[in-house]
């Protein structure tokens, strides 16, 4: 149900470095260091330090897995996106982890070429995270913004070049010819922004979970995290529910405002109840959208969308659906 607008949620937020950070380029350099930090022009002429949308969109989707199967106790709630089910030197546990998107390879009785999936079918055998973050087969329905420099970081910004070292891990002294140096950030902001379309509530209340542990510091991103890299804190500047064509009078997902038939076909959660005495936002009319901003109160807000997570990850029969499906198609 991506082909019309029935919801969205903007999220736009401040990144702070708390440790050094790395965002390695891939580019090599001559006569500069072995890793450097991605740079752009965006700004003029210079070159400034700057966050792909790519490398967030990675460290999201990352820690939301870890959520889910903190959730899953003891089924397998979420795919790993690197797994090929293909492989033959998988075990059965690996197996049942393997990417939705690598799963689905659906062919044609004739000619044996590859043919596509409605997205319906995709989205409603995906795992929790495959239907928000996308997989091989399927779009997803977040999207992530490269990450500037702030308005105040753009010349206060400090990059430094730090030595490092291979270490035996034998002897526990240096591993001989092994020393190299790279390239870290440690003072400057960022900022970015986060769109979710379409979205179920229990995919705001995942990613809303995700943003509590960031504002926390407990996210890191980039090279070295387990070297004392990485660890950022983020700042929500703005938080938007958007509903198309329909005011809310609470907090709800794209289950309100679709025929049975469509919640069927695409799999979609029911949600639990609560949230109906939760003061909500005034509405902002700006044609067909009705906007909500839900800066100052998305922590409470989303404490429904939250518990409709949990019931959500406990109660999906996933991988068992995508197993029947891959069956079928064998």
């Amino acid at each position: 149900m991506l082909k019309k607008l029935i919801n969205s949620a903007h999220i736009s937020f401040k990144i702070a470095p708390l440790d050094p950070l790395l965002i390695k380029s891939g580019q090599a350099t001559v006569g500069g260091t072995d890793m450097s930090f991605m740079r752009t022009y965006k700004f003029g002429e210079k070159e400034f330090p700057f966050i792909p949308g790519s490398s967030i969109k990675g460290m999201l989707r990352a820690y939301a897995e870890k959520i889910c199967r903190t959730l899953g106790d003891n089924k397998v709630p979420v795919c790993l996106p690197y797994i090929d089910s293909k492989k033959n030197d998988l075990t059965p546990d690996e197996k049942a982890q393997a990417a939705c998107g690598l799963r689905v390879k659906e062919k044609d009785k004739e000619g044996n070429k590859s043919r596509t999936i409605i997205s319906a079918k995709m989205y409603n055998i995906s795992c929790p995270v495959c239907r928000l973050f996308g997989s091989h087969k399927y779009i997803g329905r977040l999207a992530t913004s490269d990450a500037y420099l702030t308005k105040e970081s753009e010349g206060q910004h400090r990059l430094e070049i730090r030595d490092g070292i291979a270490i035996d891990r034998l002897t526990g002294g240096t591993a001989g010819g092994a020393k190299y140096d790279f390239e870290v950030l440690t003072k400057g902001d960022f900022e970015t922004s986060v769109d979710i379309r379409n979205f179920e509530r229990w995919q705001l209340g995942l990613i809303g979970l995700v943003f509590r542990d960031m504002e926390d510091g407990l996210i890191r991103i980039g090279f070295g995290k387990s070297r004392g890299l990485g660890k950022i804190k983020a700042e929500i500047k703005n938080f938007k529910i958007i509903s198309y064509n329909m005011p809310l009078r609470k907090l709800s997902g794209i289950v309100a405002h679709c025929t049975e038939q469509e919640k069927q076909s695409y799999g979609f959660f029911t949600e639990t109840n609560g949230g109906e005495d939760t003061p909500w936002p005034e509405c902002e009319k700006k044609g067909l959208r009705h906007e909500y901003t839900i800066t100052e109160l998305w922590k409470n807000l989303l404490e429904p969308a939250v518990n409709d997570l949990v019931q959500f990850v406990r109660t999906d029969k996933w991988p068992q659906k995508i197993d029947e499906f891959v069956a079928e198609v064998n």
